[in-house]
């Protein structure tokens, strides 16, 4: 039996939030109503389960370096301290407050995987202040609120621990968490980094300044509360993701072979590296005759990761849902990195398979499908 079966077994047989207690107390009231002693044998089942119960409703109660609204944003329920324990290696809970223009934000949670970064933060004006972020837009402009200034990107650094910057540049920002009150003097706010480099780093330089929000209606940014609130973070060292080394060819492009290098797997994100080799060459001056298809063939190997889809599916036949984000490191290689729409444990993928689509057949006819087993994926080196 190995630990993924044993853990599905203690799942079943481990009782329903807020029956723990209940039960423990059952167990004492019946042991205290008899009138003889219980032999030997029935009092050490006794304390063996009571024990048993006493960790369970510890283990689920909190999970240390865990905010309950970080969990909360990933769609963790608070009684569900297995997965919460998955991602434990890659939090730490810190207090960092910077003040500015009457206002300070407190920074208390960051979590990390080799392809993400979230930093949880709080956002208090002064009394009396109504930091209103804009209605709850289902379009998904809703990343547009938080403290971006005009509502663009921002570019955070990497820090060695020297404090020198790394170079790593990617796709980041604010955003604003479910808030209860939004006419209040609090907002809760989360910001997300999604790095295509892998190198290590120490800390992050976050720019937190000018919180704002895109107005769909009046298609303009709107401004909530002017500062400068840029802060540096400590970054969690621990690894909670699983590789796989494939090296694979998968299919053609334009003339190209695509090679599927690497896979990477956390609780929250799948990361496939592909790297391509021959057909036109990019990085070469550009061919004036030739321009409207060396675009197109560029623009098909930008989008490749979104041209149909990408199936990540666990040994037991279960798909998992993605949400795709895709980033490049250079013009031959490219990292699409997908966010699992549901915190799952990489050891349940161990066995399963990934399926690459794409279809270019609007404006070319080029196809590919490839499938990789994932037999041979792996816990990540720290």
């Amino acid at each position: 039996m190995d630990r993924h079966e044993l853990d599905r077994m203690f799942d079943g047989l481990k009782p329903g939030p807020g029956r723990e207690q209940a039960l423990l107390r059952q167990l004492l009231q019946e042991q205290a109503r008899r009138n003889r002693p219980m032999k030997q044998w029935k009092s050490a089942v006794l304390a063996a389960v009571a024990a048993v119960l006493l960790v369970t409703a510890a283990a689920a109660a909190a999970v240390p370096g865990l905010s309950q609204k970080l969990l909360a944003y990933l769609g963790v329920a608070p009684e569900d301290a297995h997965t919460a324990q998955l991602l434990a290696p890659g939090a730490v809970a810190v207090d960092i407050v910077k003040e500015d223009n009457g206002a300070t934000l407190h920074v208390t949670q960051v979590l990390r995987d080799r392809h993400c970064v979230l930093v949880l933060a709080e956002l208090t004006a002064p009394e009396g202040t109504q930091l209103y972020m804009g209605e709850p837009d289902p379009t998904g402009w809703s990343t547009m609120k938080g403290l971006n200034g005009t509502g663009g990107m921002v570019f955070p650094d990497f820090l060695d621990e020297d404090g020198e910057k790394l170079d790593v540049t990617a796709y980041s920002h604010w955003r604003m968490v479910d808030d209860e009150d939004p006419w209040d003097n609090r907002v809760t706010l989360m910001f997300t980094f999604a790095p295509n480099s892998a190198q290590k780093a120490a800390s992050l330089w976050v720019p937190a300044r000018d919180l704002a929000y895109f107005d769909m209606e009046k298609q303009a940014v709107v401004p909530v509360y002017s500062g400068d609130w840029s802060f540096e973070v400590p970054l969690p060292q621990g690894e909670i993701g699983w590789t796989l080394k494939a090296d694979r060819a998968i299919g053609e492009l334009d003339g190209a072979d695509i090679y599927l290098e690497e896979l990477y797997l956390s609780p929250m994100t799948l990361a496939v590296s592909l790297r391509r080799e021959g057909g036109i060459d990019f990085g070469a001056p550009i061919d004036e005759e030739n321009a409207e298809e060396n675009e197109a063939m560029y623009s098909r190997w930008l989008s490749i990761g979104n041209a149909k889809q990408l199936i990540l599916t666990t040994r037991d036949g279960e798909t998992i849902p993605l949400e795709g984000t895709s980033g490049t490191i250079g013009i031959e290689d490219k990292i699409l990195m997908n966010r699992l729409t549901q915190i799952t444990d990489p050891a349940k993928f161990q066995g399963g398979s990934l399926t690459l689509e794409w279809d270019f057949t609007h404006d070319s006819q080029e196809t590919g499908s490839f499938t990789l087993s994932l037999d041979d994926l792996a816990p990540a080196e720290p």
